[in-house]
């Protein structure tokens, strides 16, 4: 039996191995670490990973948001807001820095302030408000409309911390929307304004008869005026009436009429009210050779908006009229400028923007909202502009309408702009003192000092 030694191996071909081949050396027996010990030295490596791998999660998130057009923001449960992206900077016109800490009725409109106190309390209950259109206010103080999701925020633990809103600028799209409904109610008020003029046309020819034989009677002085007055305004209708109610497609008669002329009758139609608003009129009229216009559409412009003046100085106040050579910029024009300008309550700014839409009552439910749509027609048929500008400011406030008619009879020349000679008159309409019996030296029963001018008023 041969001695077993220890250092030697079998292999399974029937080799005889070396074990000190097979063991490790003392130095590699040194430097091994344990299992445990290197299983915990990966983990920092998976967190690192998880953290990197979340960052670049929540930069993405934050280019969406910061990138996206529509208004993102979020707020505490208390509408406390804690962000703000770009989108909300656009359509709101706040930035992050002057909304951030401020609360979210800073955005809410007059006319919607509990829609903000009422999505608080549904988000407290942890409900979602999904697509609910809304007003909300603009940073120069106009009303913009929302298309508007608001959701509930949670933290890791599930506990409610606040609320994510997201806002989309629906306004555009509203509006265009109510320029469609316009359109369908304007072609049914044309085919309807046809029909009543078909049927007005013979009591108004009876009546413009019965003037005329009234014509031959023995009449005052005063009486006659009246009678012409009358004549004047029947045959003013007669062309309203055929031409649809200011639904006129040709162009205008092209004549030759005295602007002073026009606004004078245009006053006068409203004689009754100023002698009883204690209503002070200026008239200021430079020396304007006749214009080529419609007479009877122009007239219909001047009286609507004196009119409009008038219901704007419920309790007294100044009306100016100016009538001045000028020159439009926009068009590269020379013509006439009629200024008619009042101390009235003044308009907002939303109200301006929407004055000359068809079917935009002024006046609450007393009015159409037809007149200054029909007004501007007419002012785009004699290829003028009209525009407006207000003030509501309790010590300054007033409106002033400007119409620019273009001088299209004779050619441009650069001595019609700003004639320095005018002839001004002055018109003066108060209420009379108890028992006066005539209207002489009517000055003296007139407010010396009128109620402050309105900025509005000035600029005229």
């Amino acid at each position: 039996m041969g001695l077993y030694k220890p250092d030697l191996l079998t292999s399974t071909d029937g080799k005889k191995k070396d074990l000190k081949d097979t063991s490790p050396s003392r130095e590699a027996l040194m430097h091994r670490q344990p299992p445990r010990q290197a299983e915990a030295a990966s983990v920092p490596t998976r967190e690192i990973e998880f953290k990197q791998q979340a960052e670049r999660g929540l930069a993405l998130l934050a280019a969406i948001v910061e990138s996206s057009d529509d208004a993102i923001l979020s707020s505490d449960l208390d509408g406390i807001i804690t962000s703000w992206n770009r989108g909300a900077e656009r359509i709101f016109g706040y930035t992050a820095a002057e909304m951030v800490g401020n609360p979210t009725s800073m955005l809410s409109s007059p006319n919607r302030e509990e829609d903000t106190e009422r999505v608080l309390e549904r988000i407290r209950c942890g409900e979602t408000v999904d697509h609910y259109e809304t007003l909300r206010r603009h940073k120069d103080g106009t009303d913009i409309i929302v298309s508007m999701t608001v959701s509930p925020i949670h933290d890791s633990a599930g506990n409610l911390m606040g609320a994510s809103k997201v806002s989309r600028d629906i306004t555009a799209t509203r509006r265009a929307e109510q320029s469609l409904r316009n359109t369908d109610k304007l072609a049914l008020a044309g085919r309807m304004a046809a029909s009543i003029a078909h049927e007005i046309n013979n009591p108004l020819e009876s009546i413009t008869n019965l003037l005329y034989l009234l014509e031959h009677e023995t009449l005052s002085a005063d009486a006659r005026s009246y009678l012409t007055m009358a004549q004047h305004e029947l045959s003013r209708v007669s062309h309203i009436a055929s031409q649809t109610l200011g639904f006129l497609r040709s162009h205008p008669g092209s004549a030759s009429t005295s602007l002073p002329e026009i606004v004078d009758s245009a006053l006068s139609l409203h004689l009754g009210r100023l002698s009883t608003s204690n209503v002070t009129v200026h008239k200021e009229y430079a020396s304007i050779s006749p214009l080529f216009v419609h007479q009877g559409e122009l007239r219909q412009v001047l009286v609507n908006l004196i009119g409009n003046a008038l219901d704007a100085m419920s309790s007294g106040g100044r009306l100016r009229i100016r009538i001045r050579h000028a020159f439009d910029s926009l068009t590269d024009t020379y013509g006439v400028r009629i200024v008619i300008a009042d101390t009235g309550s003044g308009m907002s700014k939303a109200t301006q923007r929407q004055i000359f839409e068809p079917f935009f009552p002024t006046k609450g439910s007393s009015g159409t909202g037809l007149g200054l749509w029909v007004s501007s027609q007419i002012i785009d048929r004699h290829k003028g502009r009209i525009s407006v500008r207000s003030s509501e400011s309790p010590k300054h406030s007033g409106t002033v309408f400007s119409i620019f008619l273009p001088r299209i009879s004779e050619a441009p020349s650069s001595e019609l702009e700003d004639d320095p000679t005018y002839t001004q008159r002055r018109s003066r309409f108060a209420i009379l003192e108890d028992g006066a019996t005539s209207r002489e030296d009517e000055s003296h029963r007139t407010r010396v000092e009128p109620d402050p001018r309105s900025t509005a008023y000035n600029a005229a």
